[in-house]
């Protein structure tokens, strides 16, 4: 099952955060706590169950409503438009999605490496259509890529077509809008929740990214096959209200949705799951160790940024914590989707953290990364921190 521990931290740091005014009503903490129970249905985490201080989880997603506040972290370069101009539309979807500015884990080198699927789903109750055109793995992820198409003017007037079943979070993890559910009945969440971005009138697309790291099933996942239901979409149009970036990527951001459209039909999709790829793979391995911050390794793949980092606790100190950030070559911010961790003696609180994050994946070009540790003081307001540690690699 998927791990229900949760680290009293996240609640300091929940508590920091400039909420809205407005209180939740009785219909949103229900869809919240049945959010929550999705989190231990379906397929089983790889997580150990800990018997020390719990385990770190830093995720760059939320259920969101109308007027959603959420965490985001950093911002890169936009991929190259010319590029997706330049091939047929479903063997172009990632490099399109790229485009968007809040693209979670942005790579440019998705189109390369992806295999082109062009399943298609129709619903007699809608004049759209829904292919899915992509699909890429690694050992930790699988990316998809999606076009919804219309041949008439109905969405000519909105920017975005919400695929999260408008908010709403069943309590069977099956039935969420995205979610993959095998042969088995185990079923795999998507990380985050997906969004259709406008092309122009007639054409939408949409990423979705799904952490297979988190799962264990009875046997491998490469050749099995999975169905993806998705419903209830809600056409709309997005205001950003409010935008603050911190100093080491992280951002806080509220937006409102308006004129929400309900879309009518279901579509099913069936696929294979590939085998992991092999090839654009480049690595680093350590240690390297400064500060009493050591750097194990670092694997960019087309998918994303993976890093193993051991970092200090202060002896559990609530006052201090540290923030990581992973630049390109060129400087180039790469945007952090998720961390994991947890003690190295998961007896002692106070022992250090062993850390595993992923980022947007290192552009091609850049044959070498920096790792920016921050130490942050919860005493001192704004918690701006200093940098710890800095440490250069190559890539290979």
């Amino acid at each position: 099952m998927r791990k229900t521990d949760f680290d009293p931290s996240l609640l300091q740091e929940l508590d920091r955060l400039a909420l809205p005014a407005v209180p939740s009503t009785e219909e949103e903490r229900d869809r919240v706590f049945a959010s929550a129970q999705k989190q231990i249905h379906g397929a089983t985490p790889r997580c150990k169950k800990q018997r020390g201080r719990p385990l770190l989880r830093v995720v760059r997603s939320a259920a969101v409503a109308a007027a959603a506040c959420v965490v985001v972290l950093g911002s890169v370069n936009l991929a190259n438009p010319a590029f997706a101009e330049s091939l047929p539309l479903v063997g172009t979807l990632f490099s399109r999605i790229n485009r968007d500015a809040d693209t979670r884990l942005r790579s440019e080198q998705l189109n390369q490496y992806a295999s082109t699927v062009e399943e298609t789903a129709e619903s007699a109750d809608s004049p759209y259509t829904v292919t899915l055109g992509q699909i890429y793995r690694d050992e930790d992820w699988m990316r998809l890529s999606l076009v919804l198409t219309t041949e008439d003017d109905s969405l000519a007037g909105f920017d975005t077509i919400r695929a999260d079943a408008g908010g709403s979070m069943p309590l069977d993890p099956a039935d969420a809008s995205g979610a993959l559910v095998l042969n088995s009945g185990a079923v795999i969440s998507q990380e985050g929740t997906g969004w259709f971005t406008r092309q122009d009138d007639h054409t939408f697309v949409m990423g979705l990214n799904y952490p297979l790291f988190l799962y264990e099933t009875d046997g491998p996942l490469s050749g099995e096959t999975v169905t993806m239901q998705l419903h209830d979409l809600v056409a709309c149009n997005v205001e950003m209200l409010e935008e603050r970036t911190s100093e080491w990527g992280s951002q806080y951001r509220h937006w409102d949705y308006h004129d929400e459209t309900p879309l009518e039909g279901d579509y099913t999709l069936t696929f294979t799951i590939p085998e992991p790829g092999t090839e654009g793979i480049r690595t680093f391995t350590g240690p390297l160790e400064q500060e009493g911050v050591t750097l194990h390794s670092l694997t960019a793949t087309p998918a994303a940024a993976k890093m193993e980092i051991q970092l200090p606790s202060y002896d559990g100190s609530n006052r201090y914590t540290t923030e990581v950030r992973l630049t390109a070559e060129d400087g180039t911010l790469l945007k952090l989707e998720r961390g994991e961790g947890q003690h190295l003696d998961e007896n002692d609180g106070s022992s250090d953290y062993r850390m595993t994050y992923f980022f947007d994946t290192v552009p091609e070009d850049s044959q070498t990364v920096t790792v920016t540790v921050y130490k942050i003081d919860y005493s001192v307001q704004p918690n701006t921190g200093e940098v710890l540690t800095q440490f250069t690699v190559p890539l290979s």
